[in-house]
């Protein structure tokens, strides 16, 4: 009789955990389809909007959601046959910073919310706007900036040039590559403009550097054109897009002198690219995206591991999003058409949630998004209706990840 108990537990057992393994697979099966469809861009010049501001409501406890728990950093050496040891990265933050405003562009009724700069609306061009936004960074804990860049010559070229020369020691910048999302370039254009990045910049004292390699980020992966112009249709044509940045690679970078870094939840680019980000981490389409930091991380260390060629994984924050106003038809813009999306900030408990998604990763290093993007209403830069608490937030944060 016991053994007849026994024998009838430990089936009721097994068919427990047969359930339990079927409703997980589903879940997984989805979160997986969900993240498939996920697709971002970089926003190109923006335009802004004025409302009546409200002021943020108190933190209840400013360090109350400020706890991660920093897991140590090993030093993995690569399986034999590799290229060796992966660089020790010195933990850092950086945000993405969008050098392209002016005073008419606040009041075009485009930006987040309606908020607008608490120190007055400016002009991107101005030194002393620039000189103030790197102040403000560094005195936040953040490293350096990822400006987006679009070409040689533009607005932003110039503008990027500013940053680091004004930039003090410490303080270093890289760019986030755009130029081939512009209209009518091509293939050898993306190479010219590249190669532009490299010997006009790469040497700057100021340019940033990982284990002597300057780094450069990029966007929009599946934009790439071919030599005549065509573009892949969608985000689908991973293959294509891969094939496309091989060439070029290896027009202007054929043995690796620099970091590039990918954006994307494709890890195929990691055969071309040095590293994986992740620049929009929360969608209409897929809330709470950013949850799924673990497994793009996992991509490349697994990536790395299997290969032996050292590879980047990149975190990415973000303190809300709101681009619910960049849908008129007068803040056309060259991003991807997409459902426009808000997602709250909660006081800066949302901005903690996605500290917390990637503080267990251990990035190589982190970007925030943004400094200033407020048409996408990312940005922590002060405004009139959150004062300086993104700042704030940042600088605790921050220093949680570097462990002092």
């Amino acid at each position: 009789m016991r053994r007849g108990l026994w024998g009838m537990l430990i089936l009721a057992l097994l068919a427990s955990y047969l359930l339990l393994f079927s409703s997980t697979g589903e879940r997984f099966a989805s979160a997986s389809a969900r993240e498939a469809a996920l697709s971002s861009s970089p926003t190109p010049p923006p335009v802004a909007a004025l409302r009546t501001p409200t002021r943020p409501r108190p933190l209840a406890s400013p360090t109350r959601a400020l706890r991660p728990t920093r897991t140590p950093r090993p030093t993995r050496t690569l399986t034999p046959g590799t290229s060796g040891i992966r660089p020790a990265v010195p933990p850092m933050v950086l945000a993405n910073y969008f050098p392209w405003y002016d005073p008419g562009t606040w009041f075009t009724g485009c930006t987040s919310g309606g908020d607008q700069p608490r120190d007055g609306v400016y002009h991107s061009d101005d030194p002393g706007v620039i000189a103030r936004h790197i102040g403000q960074a560094r005195a936040a804990g953040i490293d350096g900036f990822a400006v987006h860049w679009f070409a040689p010559g533009n607005r932003t070229d110039a503008n990027l040039e500013k940053v680091l020369n004004l930039s003090p020691e410490g303080f270093q910048s890289t760019i986030t590559f755009l130029y081939h999302i512009l209209p009518e370039v091509n293939q050898q254009g993306v190479i010219d403009a590249l190669r532009y990045v490299m010997d006009r910049y790469a040497a700057h004292p100021r340019f940033l550097r990982i284990a002597g390699r300057p780094v450069i980020l990029f966007s929009d992966m599946y934009r790439v054109p071919d030599p005549a112009g065509n573009r892949p249709a969608s985000d689908r044509g991973v293959a294509t897009a891969v094939a496309r940045w091989a060439a070029i690679r290896q027009a202007v970078d054929p043995n690796y002198t620099a970091w590039w870094i990918a954006e994307g939840l494709q890890p195929d680019y990691l055969s071309v690219f040095d590293g994986l980000y992740v620049y929009k981490i929360d969608h209409a389409c897929c809330p709470n995206a950013y949850r799924g930091a673990a497994r793009w991380a996992g991509w490349v260390r697994n990536w790395e591991l299997r290969t032996g060629r050292p590879k980047l994984w990149v975190g990415t924050v973000m303190p809300g999003w709101d681009d619910l106003n960049s849908a008129q038809p007068q803040c056309a813009d060259l991003r991807v058409v997409s459902a426009p999306f808000a997602r709250d900030r909660e006081n800066g408990a949302y901005y903690a949630q996605t500290w917390e998604a990637v503080l267990p990763t251990r990035p190589d290093f982190i970007v925030i998004h943004s400094f200033n993007e407020w048409v996408e209403g990312s940005y922590i830069e002060p405004s009139v209706r959150f004062g300086d608490l993104y700042l704030q937030l940042t600088a605790q944060w921050a220093a949680r990840y570097k462990g002092r």
